[in-house]
């Protein structure tokens, strides 16, 4: 076959660009936080990862600002070579205390430090790698790039059942999401741990959803469930609630600086800028001094899932700022998803195969920075959609199409 053939085939966006409904790639043309602007109009945005509301945050913006004036707008190499700035190692440093860690190591993205640390931790075809299925991507990429032998696992319970073919697993490395994106579902850590004392392997999380959201100053996911000291890697990605652009990894400082010196994906890339490393770091900042925001955070989340749950929509058990609104149907995601749109709300339809077939939904997620107003508008939106289209009412975990595709044992 020529090579670009499949490319020249490929005509799933086309068909949903004709229906009128296509969700992505869609220009913003001036954004604030809690709102942003499509096409010149004002939208509550509903869609973003921006948790903590602070990609606005004066004191963010200060030392982004700041770093440009200091250092330029480009470390122009890797940090191996002619790009490492003090910015990054004092931000690694406040990275690792944060989370409990001795060490931490700062990649350009955070696709970049799960593949490139997950790859080269198991980059040993003696090694073994349990991948959670509904893992993201970039952990994906990283058990593959591996030359370890993977298996893929559904829930706990089925990990353990794999576990139990051998005794001890100490050259295993077991990989999972503290935060699923999509569906707002915290992994189990503290039954995750017990696993780990009792089969012997190494256990590495990703807590992009988790850092700056759940326990104590947003320490993430472990800390919340107090097992910090039994996860032995924990990834986190600055994209998120620290508001700028990378991703790091922490764990002893022996493996830490193995990747250093390994992890292909740091050493030939292009170093963090200094503007990002700086509005990551006061980020984290704010996000240890300033407690009001993660109280309103909780308090909006509440007011949000109790008025759309009022209205009938299926959460699927979120106890996080995301909040997914069940829909069933992909064509009937995107159907509301764009009547919201037109309606003054910025979401975002997930549809197969970042969830099983028939088991769309539209993610919502809640920020600090939201106004109850904001809040109000859009649960009138869904009341709206809720009552033109056939959204599916009364939705029980037990009684979802294909559930066994779907890990709902949190339920």
């Amino acid at each position: 076959m020529e090579i670009f053939e499949s490319c020249y085939r490929f005509q799933d966006h086309t068909l949903i660009k004709a229906s009128g409904l296509y969700p992505y790639f869609r220009t913003l043309d001036g954004s604030e936080g809690p709102t942003v602007s499509v096409d010149g109009q004002r939208k509550i945005m509903m869609g973003s990862n921006n948790y903590l509301g602070l990609t606005h945050h004066p004191e963010v913006l200060r030392a982004a600002h700041e770093a440009i004036d200091r250092y330029g707008t480009s470390c122009t190499g890797s940090r191996l070579l002619n790009g490492n700035l003090d910015l990054h190692e004092t931000l690694e440093g406040e990275l690792a205390r944060h989370v409990g860690k001795p060490s931490a190591l700062v990649f350009a993205s955070g696709f970049l430090a799960n593949l490139g640390a997950v790859s080269q931790l198991c980059a040993s075809q003696d090694c073994a790698v349990f991948s959670a299925r509904d893992n993201h991507a970039s952990l994906i990429e990283g058990t593959r790039a591996g030359k370890g032998r993977v298996v893929i696992y559904d829930g706990l319970d089925d990990l353990e059942r794999r576990l139990s073919e051998h005794p001890r697993w100490e050259n295993a490395l077991v990989v999972t999401d503290a935060v699923f994106s999509m569906t707002g579902r915290v992994a189990d850590l503290r039954r995750l741990t017990h696993l780990r004392r009792r089969f012997g392997f190494r256990a590495y999380i990703d807590d992009a959803h988790g850092i700056g959201v759940l326990g104590k100053h947003g320490a993430g996911s472990a800390a919340a469930a107090g097992v910090s000291g039994d996860i032995d890697l924990i990834f986190g990605t600055f994209s998120k609630a620290l508001a700028s652009m990378g991703g790091f990894v922490a764990g002893e400082s022996a493996v830490i600086d193995y990747l250093r010196h390994k992890a292909r994906t740091l050493i030939f890339s292009a170093a963090l800028t200094p503007s990002a490393t700086a509005a990551a770091l006061a980020a984290l900042r704010v996000m240890q001094s300033d407690q009001t925001l993660f109280d309103r955070l909780w308090d909006n989340v509440a007011f949000f899932k109790r008025g759309i749950e009022d209205i009938g929509f299926f959460t699927m058990g979120s106890t996080t700022p995301i909040i997914p609104l069940f829909i069933g149907s992909e064509s009937l995601a995107f159907r509301a998803c764009k009547q919201a749109l037109d309606d003054g709300v910025f979401t975002t339809p997930v549809v197969y195969p970042a969830v099983p077939l028939g088991q769309a939904l539209i993610r919502t997620s809640i920020m600090p920075t939201h106004q109850k107003p904001h809040l109000e508008q859009a649960l009138d939106v869904f009341d709206k959609i809720a009552r033109q289209l056939p959204i599916p009412k009364g939705v029980r975990a037990d009684s979802l199409p294909q559930a066994e595709k779907m890990d709902l044992s949190y339920l």
